[in-house]
C-alpha cells in the first residue's frame, strides 16, 4: 500500500471526556485510553462505509500496543482527537495506527491495534478482505 493510499484511509474524530474519566491525581485515567482508541476505530470504520453492527463479522483485538506520551490534566468537559489510519494488513488481520491528541495538536498517546475478523456465530476467523469491505455498500464484505 502506498503512503498516499494509507493517507486516504485516515480519519480523525473528536471524543468528549467525562468527569469520571479522571483519576484522583487529576489525570486522565490510563484505562480510558483504550476506550478512546475503540471509539476512533468505530468512527474510522463508519467513515469508510464499514459498519459491523449488523454484520455476521465481529472485529476482535489481537494485539494492543499503547504508548502514553503525556498526561492529560483534569478537564471534565474537555475533548481529545483520535486519528486512525490503516498501517498494515495481511490475509487474516490488519493493523491500525492511532494517535490521541489535545486540541492544540499535542500527541498524548500513540497506539497500534492489530485486529482480526471472526464470524459472530461460529467464532471462526474470517479473511480480512479490506478491499471488499471498504469498497462494498454497507461495508460488510
Amino acid at each position: 500500500m502506498t503512503a498516499e493510499a494509507a493517507a486516504d484511509l485516515a480519519h480523525t474524530c473528536e471524543v468528549a471526556l467525562r468527569p469520571n474519566d479522571f483519576d484522583w491525581a487529576g489525570h486522565l485515567n490510563n484505562s480510558v485510553y483504550p476506550q478512546l482508541l475503540e471509539t476512533g476505530r468505530w468512527e474510522w470504520g463508519l467513515a469508510h462505509g464499514v459498519d459491523l453492527r449488523h454484520s455476521p463479522l465481529v472485529a476482535v483485538v489481537l494485539r494492543l500496543q499503547l504508548d502514553y506520551l503525556r498526561t492529560v490534566d483534569w478537564d471534565p468537559v474537555g475533548r481529545l482527537a483520535v486519528r486512525t489510519a490503516l498501517a498494515r494488513r495481511s490475509a487474516y488481520s490488519f493493523t491500525l495506527a492511532q494517535d490521541v491528541t489535545e486540541p492544540d495538536g499535542t500527541t498524548v498517546a500513540r497506539g497500534l491495534v492489530r485486529l482480526a475478523l471472526i464470524d459472530r456465530d461460529t467464532k471462526r476467523v474470517h479473511r480480512a478482505d479490506l478491499d471488499a469491505m471498504l469498497g462494498s455498500p454497507g461495508g460488510t464484505a
